[in-house]
């Protein structure tokens, strides 16, 4: 009988957390783009909803961070960057948002 109960709990216990959302309820998501995607020049434009400043932080595969920038402008160089794919995760203003990036 404890053992049932003991499952129960386990079960209960991981059926709630997993609905919960891991975002933070006050943490908007950032809407922006990037283009061009995939990058060939060495640069690459980050565009949003809002106006500021960005910070930027591109990470490999691997989750290492391999760029790190406040972004006043538009204009984002990536040149030290060797061809592949990273996600970019985007700052501003209390929103957070990530998307794909690929460098040719």
């Amino acid at each position: 009988m404890k053992q049932l109960l003991l499952l129960l709990f386990i079960l209960s216990t991981y059926v709630v957390s997993a609905q919960q959302d891991p975002r933070s309820p006050d943490r908007a998501e950032a809407h922006f783009s990037l283009h061009p995607n995939p990058v060939k020049d060495g640069f690459v434009y980050v565009e949003s909803d809002h106006e500021g400043p960005k910070d930027i932080r591109i990470y490999d595969l691997f989750g290492k961070v391999v760029l790190e920038q406040r972004l006043i402008s538009q204009k984002l160089f990536v040149s030290t960057l060797v061809p592949g794919v990273y996600m970019v995760q985007v700052r501003q203003e209390e929103r957070i948002g990530t998307k794909k990036l690929v460098i040719r």
